[in-house]
């Protein structure tokens, strides 16, 4: 009895060493296949460094373009706001589906949709080859402040760069167009908060409100970096 006692717990423990080693292999198996990079979240870093990602298609889909012609436009140093406008897309379309791209990634899926339009508007208006920091950051701003004057004028890009550089400033082109100072001050105001960097200290109403005052009696070109300074005098 004792002889075959011992026998059924020898043969136990060796069971159990096999289901040990079992367990062991499955591990490491299991080690492996994260590190050679077949896991989900690697897949996706894959698919997105070969343009496959959710934000490069959005891209390719919303503007119609293949990823040959989005490179090719890419060296040529266009943005995706003007590769749109030349497509003829809506560049508040394209925002609105490179955000829907962001938040189907790994990164994109904690932020707030706030956060995702803001990245996805910074993408769209960023020049390729242009160095990344203050820099884009300050043209983001100048861009937009831009866009509310010519606006809030009814002149083009052109027609405002021409006056300035005679002098004039935007307070006096308002003048002569009809619009009240406070109207464009107000517009001015409003370009920079929407283009505040996410990185930039918070200014009060008051205070946007004067560097928009600067801006609009300056007839040099506005300038706007992360403190969203405004034009010298």
């Amino acid at each position: 009895m004792r002889l075959r006692s011992r026998r059924l717990t020898s043969i136990a423990l060796a069971g159990s060493m096999i289901a040990g080693g079992g367990l062991a292999l499955g591990a490491a198996d299991a080690m492996a296949h994260d590190r050679n990079g077949t896991t989900p979240a690697a897949a996706k870093q894959r698919a997105a460094k070969a343009g496959n990602g959710p934000v490069a298609t959005a891209v390719r889909d919303t503007l119609g373009v293949t990823k040959a012609e989005l490179r090719t436009a890419k060296r040529a140093g266009t943005s995706l706001a003007a590769l749109a406008k030349e497509k003829g897309v809506e560049r508040d379309t394209l925002v609105n589906a490179i955000a829907t791209g962001i938040g189907k990634t790994g990164k994109g899926a904690s932020l707030t949709a706030a956060q995702r339009t803001t990245r996805a508007e910074r993408m769209v208006d960023r020049v390729p080859g242009q160095r990344a920091g203050k820099a884009n950051r300050g043209a983001a701003v100048r861009a937009a402040v831009d866009k509310a004057m010519t606006s809030t004028l009814d002149v083009t890009s052109a027609e405002l760069r021409t006056a300035r550089r005679a002098g004039t400033t935007p307070a006096e082109l308002a003048q002569q167009k009809g619009v009240a100072r406070d109207t464009l001050v107000s517009a001015v105001a409003a370009a920079l908060k929407s283009a505040k960097p996410a990185n930039a200290p918070d200014l009060t109403d008051a205070q946007v409100t004067a560097r928009a005052e600067k801006i609009v009696d300056n007839a040099g070109r506005a300038r706007g970096g992360p403190g969203m300074r405004g034009g010298r005098r």
